[in-house]
């Protein structure tokens, strides 16, 4: 690798790790590079061209303030606010419709999510970490930090996690983060198993209550009828109201019918 790199902020992750395997004596691999991305050794940008979306809770607020104070975001689309062309990676993360997301925060904790321009799909660490075809660039500095731990016979000290200025969004009013800078930041680490890790949980207990209200009775229900069922054989259970009964059943309603239009095209 040319001595020039140092000069660079950012390097491929194919570089990154020939330029640590030769400044340390020793083959490392874009695996190993990645890893110690996940490990919390190493940070990396990721370049992108999306659209930054302002997200809102997806669930109502005593469920919602539960799952985040486990650093489970369940979010859904308010508004498009602003552009952004990179994120500083590790940052915080959403769930959209059960997807793990990339989340940004402003100044006042608010997330935000990029919708990419070409492919209109959320950023997700999901997508990131195919060896072959990663989009991920390494921090060069880290590189040379990484490569002087190693070198020497102390056992070194994990960095602590940074929040950071994200300066590639642009055209929005506030100022946005990897983290939000009034929390202490840390890394819930997302799950691909929606079925049991990602999906609400009040979904799953509305799925159970609706299937029991249904079948106990020979009844044609309305919505309205199968909601004051459900609240009445379910007083008190935690993640059944009036609302988020109401939203579901919204959500899963509109759902239905764009797959019913897109079926007859």
């Amino acid at each position: 690798m040319s001595k020039l790199s140092k000069f660079k902020t950012y390097l491929p992750i194919a570089q990154s790790a020939k330029l640590l395997s030769d400044l340390i004596g020793e083959t490392v691999d874009v695996g190993r590079v990645l890893s110690l991305y996940e490990d919390g050794w190493l940070r990396l940008f990721r370049p992108c061209h999306g659209e930054l979306i302002k997200l809102k809770p997806a669930l109502d607020d005593e469920l919602f303030e539960l799952h985040a104070s486990d650093g489970r975001y369940f979010m859904e689309s308010d508004e498009v606010a602003g552009v952004c062309l990179g994120i500083h990676l590790p940052c915080d993360t959403a769930y959209i419709s059960s997807h793990a997301c990339y989340a940004l925060r402003d100044e006042n904790g608010g997330l935000y999510a990029i919708r990419d321009s070409e492919t209109d799909e959320y950023l997700s660490p999901f997508d990131e970490f195919d060896e072959e075809n990663t989009k991920v660039l390494a921090v060069t500095a880290d590189i040379y930090t990484l490569a002087k731990q190693a070198n020497t016979d102390s056992i070194p000290e994990k960095p602590p996690i940074e929040v950071m200025v994200n300066e590639h969004c642009i055209a929005i009013e506030h100022i946005i983060y990897n983290f939000a800078p009034n929390e202490t930041p840390s890394i819930t680490k997302p799950t691909v198993d929606i079925t049991k890790e990602t999906l609400p949980p009040s979904l799953r207990i509305t799925v159970a209550a609706l299937l029991e209200a249904a079948t106990s009775q020979r009844k044609v229900h309305t919505q309205s009828s199968l909601i004051e069922s459900i609240l009445e054989r379910n007083k008190g259970v935690r993640g059944l109201s009036e609302s988020s009964l109401q939203k579901h059943f919204s959500d899963s309603n509109s759902e239905l019918s764009k797959l019913r239009a897109a079926s007859q095209d």
